[in-house]
């Protein structure tokens, strides 16, 4: 393949590392918030420890990805055709994980709405903190609530009045967070199939030049 060539793959085969690193960081951040702050998410959300040990999983991922990053931009900026070979046998298992893992998650999101509703008839102390942490109310909204809403479905600063509830129930609130993940990490396996292509045609063509087949 001419040099120029190849240096354009090993430029997108660096900015796509790049991406995918720093796209580790970002949910090893994340995960680590979710581990330490996130406890009256549990007790609202997660009666199955299952469901909250999904974090350590973001985690782990998060973890993963950072290092498989710097492992591919440094098989880049190399050449190196063994950090390239590891590189990709790596991120071929971590997308295969990522795949199983957003079948569990849609299985999840079920299990999480089943808990939450269990949570809401035994434990309302801990729906009081998330309720106002996420300006929601109730599952579907404030009827959820018989006869009347707790002050949490309201401001603190104000006064409880009906004008001055949250309409919004945590359902929703729950639904659009497990779609942002959902959308990050659909956009983590694509930055992950085109830098296994893009490392496949690095690997292909260092071999070439080298005057390996």
């Amino acid at each position: 393949m001419e040099s120029g060539g190849m240096t354009c793959i090993k430029y997108l085969m660096f900015f796509f590392n790049l991406l995918i690193f720093l796209a580790g960081a970002a949910l090893l951040g994340v995960g680590i918030w979710a581990a330490v702050s996130g406890e009256t998410f549990k007790q609202v959300v997660s009666n199955d420890p299952l469901i909250f040990n999904s974090i350590y999983i973001i985690i782990a991922v998060g973890a993963a990805l950072f290092l498989i990053g710097f492992l591919g931009c440094c098989g880049a900026v190399n050449e190196n055709r063994c950090l390239l070979a590891t590189f990709f046998a790596l991120v071929l298992i971590l997308f295969i994980i990522q795949i199983v893992g957003a079948v569990l998650a849609i299985v999840l999101r079920t299990q999480a709405e089943q808990a939450a509703r269990e949570t809401m008839r035994t434990n309302n102390t801990d729906w009081d903190a998330f309720q106002q942490a996420f300006t929601c109310c109730g599952i579907d909204g404030p009827d959820d609530w018989s006869p009347n809403p707790p002050v949490s479905c309201c401001p603190e600063d104000k006064a409880c009045t009906p004008d001055k509830i949250f309409t919004t129930g945590c359902k929703e609130t729950i639904a659009a967070m497990f779609w942002v993940v959902a959308g990050i990490a659909l956009g983590i396996l694509v930055i992950e199939l085109l830098a296994m292509i893009f490392s496949c045609c690095m690997y292909r063509s260092i071999g070439e030049s080298e005057g390996f087949a």
